[in-house]
């Protein structure tokens, strides 16, 4: 459901990776096969229970990462997507993190919430080296590794 005051979408925890990972194809993601990976917990901006916007934190080999970061292209614009990543840092400061890395699509949007582009193009097991043979490298997407200190 919509806040009924404002009509603006309700952000709340989610457990639908299956929304969240369509919703993000429709975005632009490269289509990954099977299930989102890693997700150790997700939120979702939801207009009744249509998602619009989603984020997650990930954990792989022991390394978290914001990803899985998409808002519908209607609803862009509207600080949802700033929202969402707000509520991953909380998660990650909950969990003791210090910094907060990511492989963004677009760094510019990372840069305007407090992220740095980081210098190399691999941080643990993210790489924007296999970002290179998309056929979207470049034209719609300009992918760096990018961290924020907590």
């Amino acid at each position: 459901m919509a806040d009924p005051i404002t009509g603006n979408p309700i952000l709340r925890l989610t457990r639908d990776t299956e929304a969240m990972k369509a919703l993000g194809e429709e975005s632009g993601w490269e289509p990954e096969a099977g299930s989102l990976k890693g997700v150790v917990v997700a939120y979702g901006c939801f207009l009744g229970e249509r998602l619009v916007g989603c984020a997650a934190l990930q954990v792989l080999d022991g390394h978290y990462f914001l990803e899985y970061v998409a808002v519908d292209s209607s609803m862009r614009n509207r600080g949802l997507g700033a929202s969402l990543v707000a509520k991953i840092e909380e998660e990650a400061r909950s969990r003791g993190l210090k910094e907060l890395w990511a492989k963004a699509r677009l760094p510019e949007f990372y840069e305007k919430l407090g992220y740095r582009v980081h210098s190399g193009t691999t941080h643990g097991l993210k790489s924007v080296e296999d970002c290179k043979s998309c056929s979207q490298y470049h034209r719609t997407c300009y992918p760096a590794i990018v961290v924020k200190p907590l």
